[in-house]
Order: structure tokens, then sequence, then C-alpha cells
């Protein structure tokens, strides 16, 4: 156990990021000696983010435990156990071995500082990703499948993704293809999505399109026939008839050969979201209206109502005092 202050071990295992101030006089403190052995301990139990900083010294010395930091080593060891000078060495050795900073490399101290701030701040972030993608690796395999994705990928906030939708958002950033996230893939769609939320939605609008056009083209020859459209529209049960569907060949076939390309159909796909868009947004104008309309009649229909009331007591008064 070490001999560090239990209440220094508790601060360690809770922390997410252990930084490991090195410098000449570092070995001379068996409690520094103790606290580094307790935070590679936790970084290998706890996986704990460890950064190593060299503040004028060689790492080398450190590995060896030479020069002045060996020799402060070497009077920290007297009176010490071999069992505890071979637990500091292996805790030395191994802390050169991590990626860290090197005092060298600074100008000054307060561009240290900032660079410091900078690397724990991304390393967090990167942090925060594995553990959000191991939270929707279900099966912890290391991949994010379609079956795993609408738990943790949203099109919009609160709106769950369509089985479509996860396909396009893997295919956006499934760079060795093969239909699945890992990690380093999940990562740049977390930050596609937070940086660049329109561009993020235009690919993934494409993929569906891309996915669209597949579907359509049934002979996966490279274009969609009138044959193969009417197909693909009325598999659900929704009705089409083959001069309907001629037409809608005829509005996006630009080249005029009586099918569509990729090209065309994107093309024919915005028209048909743009008008959707249009007759969504008619149709909110005329629900507005309707209710504004709606809301000053029924104002008018209790006024009507008050004057008759007070027209009727009026009648009411006027005859009692006729009869008096």
């Amino acid at each position: 156990m070490p001999t560090i202050k239990r209440e220094l071990v508790k601060a360690i295992r809770e922390s997410r990021v252990l930084m490991v101030l090195l410098s000449k006089n570092y070995a001379s403190s068996s409690w520094c000696l103790d606290e580094l052995v307790e935070i590679l301990k936790c970084r290998k139990d706890k996986e704990q983010i460890v950064m190593p900083i060299f503040y004028d010294l060689d790492p080398f010395h450190v590995r060896t435990q030479s020069g002045d930091f060996g020799s402060a080593f070497e009077k920290t060891c007297e009176n010490q156990t071999e069992e505890v000078k071979q637990r500091w060495v292996e805790a030395l050795k191994c802390v050169t071995t991590i990626a860290g900073e090197h005092s060298r490399n600074w100008t000054d101290d307060a561009e240290m500082v900032q660079k410091l701030c900078t690397e724990v701040s991304n390393k967090l972030k990167v942090e925060e990703s594995k553990e959000e993608f191991r939270k929707y690796d279900v099966d912890n395999n290391g991949f994010i499948t379609a079956a795993e994705l609408p738990r943790c990928v949203l099109i919009k906030d609160g709106e769950e993704s369509t089985d479509k939708q996860v396909r396009s958002i893997i295919r956006v950033v499934d760079i060795d293809g093969d239909g699945q996230i890992n990690f380093d893939e999940f990562v740049e769609l977390m930050a596609l999505r937070m940086t660049d939320k329109k561009l993020y939605t235009d690919q993934v609008k494409a993929e569906m399109m891309k996915e669209g056009f597949r579907e359509c083209d049934v002979d996966q020859n490279g274009y969609i026939t009138a044959p193969e459209l009417r197909y693909v529209l009325t598999k659900d049960g929704e009705e089409f008839t083959d001069k309907q569907v001629r037409k809608i060949i005829r509005k996006a076939d630009v080249n005029g050969g009586d099918q569509l390309n990729c090209d065309e159909f994107f093309k024919f796909m915005n028209l048909m979201m743009d008008a959707k868009r249009m007759t969504d947004e008619r149709a909110a104008r005329v629900e507005k209206i309707a209710s504004y309309v709606s809301n000053k009649l029924d104002k008018f229909a209790i006024y009507i109502h008050d004057k008759s009331l007070l027209l009727k007591k009026k009648r009411k008064t006027i005859y009692e005092c006729l009869t008096v």
C-alpha cells in the first residue's frame, strides 16, 4: 500500500486526467514516486488519461535513473526495501513510454499552460466519444451496426431515424465500406454533426437519394425506366397509372431518353421535396388563417350573445316600469 494519504489516493482514482510533472528534483520525494505508482496503476486498471510533462529534464535520465535525477533517486531509495525500489524503477520506466510534453518545445511557461489546456480538452473530448461509442456498441465488438445506430444518432433532435436514414448515415463516414462504424468513423460522424449540421444533413440526404435510386433501378443498369419506377411507387399499395409514371419521367428526363439517370433522379427528388414543402407551408398558412377566422367568429358570437342578454334585461326593466 502506498505511503501517500488516502485522500490523495482517492483524488487520483477519481480523476479523469492525471498530469505528472517530472523535474530534476522529482525523484527526491518518496511521495511523488508513490503517487506515480498509483497513477500508472489507475492508467492500467481504469484506462485513465496520463500526461507526463518533462520540465527541464531529459526523459532518458528518468528512464535510466541517471544524471542528477538518478542521484536524487538513489538517495531516496536509501533505507527502502528492494521491492519498493523496483516498484519505483518500473514506474519511472513506464512513464517515459507515454506520449507527453517537454519544456524544450515551449518558448515560455504561458505558452506551455495554453498548450496543455488545449491538449487536455482534446483528450477529454476523445474520452467522451469513447464512452459514447461503448454505450452504443451493444455487443462490444468494436463496431456500431445499423441495428445499434438509431439509439444514438438522430436526423433531428427528438426524431428517430428510419432504417433508410440509418444506412445513409453509416455510408457518410463508412470509409472502409464494411457497412458498420468503427471508433474513428464514429468520432468523425459526431464531429460532423456538431460542427457543420447543414453539411451533415446534406450528405445524409445525398446518401438517401442514392439508396432510393438503387431501389428504383431494379435491373441495376444505371437507369430508371417507367416500368421500374411504377413498380417501386406501387409496391406499398399506392396507385399510379402508366400515364402518371411517364409524366413523372418526362418532367425529370433532361436527356430525353424516357429514363432517368442518377443526376436526373436527384433533380426529380429535389423537385418532389420542394413541392411537398410548399404544400406543407400552404397547408400551414391555411390552417393559421382558418384558426384566426374561427377565433374571430367565436369572439363575435360571444359579443352577440352578451348584447342579446343586455337587450333582454333592458326590455324587462322597461316592462316593469310601465306596469307599475
